[in-house]
């Protein structure tokens, strides 16, 4: 996917790389990894296991238990069992945003024209 993206770049002119680049930057500051997802998610389920457990009957208190387990054992190992769901869903872990992230900057960099220190400009 970056070498896709990197040769899209390439063939635009150099007035449009920039500007396409910069906008694709915005969409990956806004982008929803799966860490943020899987927090999200157990967020979602402990809360909804309280207000089961207080409401209907106390053995919903077992989504608050998972919430926290799949959390803990994603802090533990890295790995949990809804994390190939999330990338079945489309989502990227951050890991593989910054990649890409840095090598779009990097590129857009390559393209700058390269510019003198305000003090060589003066001195010539």
């Amino acid at each position: 996917m970056l070498q896709s993206l990197l040769a899209r770049l390439r063939q635009m002119g150099r007035s449009a790389a920039p500007a396409h680049g910069a906008a694709r930057l915005r969409e990956l500051e806004r982008e929803i990894d799966q860490e943020q997802a899987l927090q999200w998610s157990a967020a979602v389920l402990g809360l909804l296991g309280v207000l089961l457990s207080v409401t209907l009957h106390p053995a919903f208190a077992v989504l608050t238990a998972l919430a926290f387990a799949m959390l803990g054992q994603y802090a533990v190992q890295g790995w949990c069992p809804p994390l190939p769901l999330l990338a079945r869903l489309g989502l990227r872990s951050s890991s593989d945003i910054d990649r890409e992230r840095y090598a779009l900057a990097a590129a857009l960099d390559e393209r700058r024209e390269p510019r003198l220190p305000a003090a060589e400009r003066a001195a010539s």
